[in-house]
């Protein structure tokens, strides 16, 4: 990554990351003319003499204060997870809690995550470089849609204008379009501008940077991504981080075959917890045997290797890391073309029982992403974060404390809709009490209390950590499907 470092330090000294707005723009342009799509060949070349920065021509042309996004479509944000260049979930300062999964309009980067595109990694950091130091953040909409801002075509995600400033409530003058900036800096091309308050600007803007042949309009490769033939290894290689002589190795961003055992599906669509053991001498002459995992993340495509617990697979994909832990990305199955296969299955049948033991014995780094199943659990605490753009996704974080005390929390993602097992009455703040009958859908506030309030709970899933704002590195055992999961009242 340290070519990729060198870019993004030269391209945040050419660019200066300056106010943007919701209605107006400088640039003299027709919108309705302008081509759709990343189609910008019509549009009007810039001079390679004198690069433009369209960033700074356009304003926010409405106060946000007092305002709220998901009600006004307009409000200021924190932010809680960059993902890519184009994707991250923010926070209203005031009003509701609810997670607002933002899709930024106008643009579409390359991938980094599930799938992995030259100049991917390059959109995300850019995107996070100005997310990250900004002290303001402005969500809008287009002013031609209605207050309710727009969902994108997974109904999940709003589409979103982002604006940042360096300065604490800033004002909109001082607030810059990052939208704007990732097409400007050539970190994507324009899609789906046409018609929108800022299209003209972003066709331009997507021109200029064709011109200056800016990173996705490069005529060269993008020299952090791997174009390499994979290396055939072990899955305790790339865990270990070490190549075929023992030697370190970042494999993050290689390609890799190695093998494995589906040990547990899900909680993604399509993903899988592939673990092996492997049994070594150690310097003392003593064997040791230790489970090794990886999670294999197929963009929510299901592939029939993966689907089926105890096959035994080769597995060719991109080494990637997301939230600190390793995963292997961009894999395609095709049973037509098996010469073709990132995956084969080498063999059916294979029973490689989940690691039990105290939360101790299993809350420990040489167990992340290995399926484990928990001790009885006491829920103590928790919280649901809940989607803003839907109206039943509700992933949860519970805190909770084996029989010695001994923290291992659990986290249900939003995709898994955990029902009750009994009937169950909860009293909110209020004083209102509310029965849910047994097979309903846990929910918010009540949900975690519904946890808080069981005798036990033990579950099956992948061991992960998650590191706090403030540095604090906690182990969960993250729940792979509804039936793995069992709450004692």
């Amino acid at each position: 990554m340290k070519n990729l470092k060198t870019l993004m330090l030269l391209g945040l000294a050419a660019f200066t990351l300056v106010g943007c707005g919701n209605v107006t723009s400088s640039a003299s342009s027709d919108a309705s003319s302008a081509s759709t799509s990343t189609d910008t060949s019509s549009s009007v070349t810039p001079s390679s003499a004198s690069t433009i920065d369209y960033v700074s021509q356009v304003h926010l042309a409405m106060e946000y204060s007092g305002k709220a996004f998901l009600t006004d479509g307009i409000g200021q944000v924190t932010l809680t997870q960059k993902v890519d260049g184009d994707t991250a979930h923010f926070k209203q300062i005031s009003g509701s809690t609810l997670t607002i999964k933002g899709r930024y309009n106008c643009i579409d980067t390359p991938e980094s995550t599930g799938m992995v595109e030259p100049w991917g990694h390059g959109a995300s950091l850019y995107n996070g470089s100005l997310l990250e130091s900004a002290k303001t953040i402005v969500l809008s909409t287009d002013s031609h849609a209605s207050k309710a801002p727009a969902v994108d075509s997974t109904g999940s995600r709003y589409l979103v204008y982002v604006w940042v400033s360096t300065e604490e409530n800033a004002p909109i003058a001082d607030l810059k379009l990052v939208n704007l900036a990732l097409c400007q800096e050539g970190w994507s091309k324009a899609k789906g501008a046409t018609g929108s308050d800022y299209g003209s600007t972003f066709i331009l803007a997507g021109a200029q940077a064709q011109a200056e042949k800016l990173h996705v309009w490069s005529d060269d490769k993008d020299p952090d991504f791997n174009y390499d033939a994979p290396t055939t290894t072990t899955m305790k290689a790339i865990v270990d981080g070490v190549d075929s002589e023992g030697n370190a190795y970042d494999w993050v961003g290689s390609k890799a075959t190695f093998t494995g055992i589906v040990c547990a599906t899900g909680p993604d669509q399509g993903a899988a917890y592939v673990n092996k053991d492997f049994t070594w001498t150690d310097a003392s002459g003593a064997n040791v045997t230790q489970r090794y995992g990886l999670y294999i993340f197929t963009s929510y495509v299901v592939y029939a290797p993966l689907k089926t617990i105890g096959n035994e697979v080769q597995i060719t994909g991109l080494v990637a890391e997301y939230e600190g832990i390793k995963q292997i990305v961009a894999v395609s199955y095709n049973e037509y073309y098996p010469q073709d296969d990132d995956m084969k299955v080498l063999s059916t049948g294979n029973t490689l029982a989940p690691l039990t033991g105290t939360a101790a014995e299993l809350a420990q780094d040489k167990n992340i992403n290995v399926v484990v199943t928990s001790p009885k659990l006491d829920c103590t605490y928790g919280y649901a974060t809940l989607n803003a753009a839907t109206s039943n996704a509700y992933s949860f974080t519970l805190y909770c404390v084996d029989e010695a005390g001994t923290k291992l929390n659990i986290y249900i993602v939003d995709t898994l809709a955990i029902n009750y097992v009994a009937d169950y009455s909860y009293t909110d703040s209020a004083g209102k009490v509310t029965v849910y009958k047994a097979g309903t859908r846990v929910a918010g506030d009540a949900g975690v209390a519904y946890f808080k309030d069981a005798a036990s709970i033990i579950l099956t899933g992948g061991l992960v950590t998650y590191t706090t704002t403030a540095g604090v590195k906690t182990y969960q055992v993250k729940l792979c499907n509804r039936s793995n999961l069992a709450v004692t009242l």
